[in-house]
């Protein structure tokens, strides 16, 4: 885990190339300007954003870094995990690994106020290590996460819930590894050990869609990142992405967005946002 602010940050951190990380990333704009790229997303970084960032995000910073005050929040899958003795604790927060909606938020300046508190708690502890500072971090830690994620779940109108929908947050880990060559409804509820109806109701209560839509949702964000992201034609995309030919993953791309693969891929290059 690391933590700190903006003079913490390396220059290269705002960087206009496309790039990723293989951690969680949370980041706080007290003050900000510009956007970010994030994935498909166009997010407008002003003041009082709070911005969500998934491992192997790709993102772009278009930001006026003279202009920047913002404190950051930076982990490991592996840490949060044990951190808090539960492998599913990630995909239990609606802002990681999200596919529908915006991954970021607005919040009120005391809010805001109420967050950068508990940050100099938390860096006030790191710093001065004691034999029982894990305790006190791993609860404001905890507290700054559950806090967030009411936020972001009051704001999209999602479930807060994080303890007692254990299929809903095992099926968003399982489309997280699986997606990219599995997107049968059956297959993921014999992976679960429940029925349709009982998977499709986890994740209705839980995250306000269908398994299919979900299921969707995951792949189509997958093949928009093949597309905008990568030099890859359209067959090989549709092998990669287990599709059974390509004249199928062109077909299921149009009637998700619209358009063909290549008209969305032309769009992003000149400049123009089909999402």
């Amino acid at each position: 885990m690391d933590i700190g602010t903006y003079k913490d940050i390396p220059e290269y951190f705002f960087e206009s190339t496309l790039h990723n990380t293989d951690f969680y990333e949370i980041i706080f704009f007290a003050r900000g300007n510009g956007y970010l790229e994030l994935e498909q997303q166009k997010i407008k970084i002003s003041n009082n954003t709070i911005v969500f960032i998934s491992p192997f995000q790709k993102r772009k910073w278009f930001v006026e870094k003279s202009k920047i005050d913002c404190h950051f929040l930076f982990f490991q899958d592996s840490f949060l995990s044990k951190f808090f003795s539960d492998k599913l604790f990630s995909f239990r927060l609606q802002f990681f690994y999200n596919k529908a909606k915006p991954l970021f938020i607005r919040i009120s300046t005391a809010h805001l106020g109420q967050l950068q508190n508990i940050f100099k708690e938390l860096l006030a502890e790191i710093n001065a290590f004691k034999s029982d500072s894990e305790h006190i971090i791993r609860a404001l830690l905890y507290f700054v996460l559950i806090k967030l994620n009411r936020l972001y779940s009051e704001c999209y109108q999602l479930s807060a819930e994080t303890e007692n929908n254990i299929i809903a947050f095992s099926f968003k880990q399982l489309l997280q590894s699986e997606i990219r060559m599995n997107r049968n409804v059956d297959y993921y509820a014999r992976k679960l050990g429940v029925s349709r109806i009982t998977l499709n109701k986890s994740i209705k209560n839980q995250f306000g869609i269908t398994v299919s839509k979900m299921i969707t949702d995951f792949i189509l964000f997958e093949v928009k990142s093949y597309i905008l992201y990568t030099n890859l034609n359209i067959n090989e995309i549709a092998d990669l992405l287990n599709f059974s030919a390509a004249n199928h993953f062109t077909r299921f791309f149009r009637n998700n967005t619209g358009y063909s693969p290549k008209e969305f891929r032309l769009a992003y290059q000149n400049g123009i946002s089909l999402t």
